[in-house]
């Protein structure tokens, strides 16, 4: 049984790592990581490809608006789940200056993308979300005669079986996907990209207009964790299920392309990596301190929106200014700066206040489940400067709104000063250009209170949550959005006035990119 004190002491380990991290050079990009790495029972030669055409299909609307009905009726029987779950987290480009690709609809650390997706049907057959082969690729269980004597047989998968036209999504975050270096922060980032990926699921859902019901039965999770636990070796977080309404059915399962049985050596390295982390002091403390998100219980409610209702434009300019879906997703980054460079770049930039309302709006939409009370827990102040025609200077979110503000003329240089790697000739740091810089920040002790130990994991969820809101936003007013860690905690509490318990625990970072060059098109 995980207690409120050992959370509390696994969140405070972390502040003295994060300044240990803050020249990322440190972290060698060439060390190992299973990032991209199929599950074993996930490498067969059967499944269902995944339709082509999803930012054809997605430039039929405009950001905020949903497709029309019709272009959603048109699509083929079993295509509906493979769109969405491509406009959800699919490919998007490879840039050729960046160390880290390639780029999905999502932002992740150093594009290694930890969060890992599996899609149910109600008669038990389970895909394996593979986007480098452009497919559902089938899991093997013992009837397919893999050796893989742990996946579940179907019995043990009934709680996670949806109803007839509806499908199951397990999302989990594996550990090794991250760099060993970052240690227990990879606990941390792979919570927040599970938080992301939440929030992507539910706003391809709305886009494509399927309901996405976040599960709250902990043998439901139980379950969820015997199938990932079964697949092959792995270190997995706990999972969050979702049913999707209405997106059903699976198409059939087939040969796929080009695909023959792996070759068991294939992927040795990687496998070993499985297997050694599997007993790595950090990685069984963090199973230990996030396991009781898994025993979560919460009453059933309606099924949240991923989309906020934003306001409408007026009626001589309509929506004509705003771009298509395809356009919005594919403009989704966290900053980018040339080849021999590290960090972010940025360049001064003017914004208007449609744009501040669109970051307000997508801000305020509450998450699901037991992550909304969360959200009310969390005290999120801005960093602004030549927005909306305020004062530069730091604004507390009240209701949805911002307050009066302290007005502070040197505020992102000084910020800038506190974040975590500081402008160099080989890094760029365009914090002092940026226009805003969001900061999530939280009384631990408070939330571990009302929440008990899983509010530490509820709240890191949470900020994914609410990063990928801001991402979605300024990726359509043509701006990044740079979720960061990598911050003096007290410098910045102090900065922004913050009260003595509430400490910072996530930011994300808007600006206009000083840094720009064609990008290869990956999308099918």
């Amino acid at each position: 049984m995980t207690t409120t004190t050992e959370v509390r002491l696994f969140a405070h380990r972390q502040g003295a790592l994060r300044t240990g991290l803050a020249e990322q050079p440190q972290v060698d990009a060439a060390a190992p990581t299973t990032a991209t790495l199929p599950p074993a029972a996930a490498r067969g030669a059967r499944g269902r490809p995944l339709p082509v055409g999803t930012h054809r299909l997605l430039a039929q609307a405009r950001y905020p608006l949903p497709l029309p009905a019709a272009a959603v009726e048109a699509l083929e029987p079993g295509e509906l789940v493979g769109h969405l779950l491509v406009a959800a987290v699919g490919l998007q480009r490879r840039e050729p200056s960046n160390r880290f690709n390639d780029h999905r609809s999502i932002a992740s650390v150093r594009s290694k993308f930890p969060v890992h997706v599996v899609v149910l049907a109600p008669d038990g057959s389970c895909g394996y979300l593979d986007l480098y082969r452009h497919a559902l690729v089938d899991l093997a269980g013992p009837a397919d005669g893999a050796d893989l004597p742990g996946l579940p047989a179907l019995p043990d998968l009934a709680g996670l079986l949806p109803a007839p036209g509806d499908l199951t999504v397990v999302l989990a975050a594996r550990t090794t996907d991250l760099p060993a270096l970052y240690g227990r922060l990879r606990c941390a980032l792979g919570l927040l990209e599970l938080g992301i990926n939440l929030r992507a699921l539910h706003v391809a859902a709305d886009l494509l207009g399927v309901r996405a019901r976040l599960r709250s039965d902990p043998a439901v999770s139980a379950a969820a964790g015997r199938l990932l636990a079964g697949s092959g070796p792995g270190t997995w977080s706990p999972p969050l299920v979702l049913t999707l309404e209405g997106a059903g059915p699976l198409p059939a399962s087939r040969p796929l392309p080009g695909a023959a049985e792996a070759d068991p050596r294939q992927h040795e390295e990687e496998d070993a990596l499985l297997r050694q982390d599997a007993g790595d002091p950090l990685i069984l403390e963090a199973a230990q301190v996030t396991a009781p998100l898994a025993e979560l219980a919460w009453p059933e409610a309606e099924p949240v929106r991923g989309v906020p209702e934003l306001p409408k434009r007026p009626a001589a300019d309509g929506e004509v200014g705003r771009p298509d879906w395809s356009r919005t997703l594919w403009n989704r980054s966290a900053g980018r700066v040339p080849a021999v460079v590290s960090g972010f770049s940025a360049r001064p930039a003017t914004l208007g206040e449609e744009c501040l309302a669109d970051l307000l709006g997508w801000l305020a939409q509450p998450a699901p489940g037991p992550l909304a009370e969360i959200g009310r827990q969390v005290r999120t102040t801005v960093a602004l400067q030549r927005v909306a025609g305020l004062p530069t200077g730091h604004y507390t979110l009240v209701d949805g709104q911002l307050d009066a503000g302290r007005p502070a003329p040197r505020l992102m240089q000084r910020l800038q000063d506190a974040f975590g790697y500081p402008l160099t000739p080989v890094t760029d740091c365009g914090l002092r250009h940026a226009n805003a810089m969001w900061v999530f920040s939280a009384d631990l002790d408070a939330i571990l209170d009302a929440c008990g130990p899983a509010g530490w994991s509820l709240l890191q969820l949470w900020c994914g949550w609410a990063s990928h809101g801001l991402a979605t936003a300024a990726a359509a007013h043509g701006l990044f959005a740079r979720p960061a860690r990598s911050f003096d905690e007290y410098w910045l509490q102090r900065e922004l006035e913050l009260p003595r318990e509430v400490l910072p625990v996530f930011t994300v970072i808007c600006g206009r990119s000083r840094f720009t060059e064609p990008a290869l098109d990956l999308r099918v």
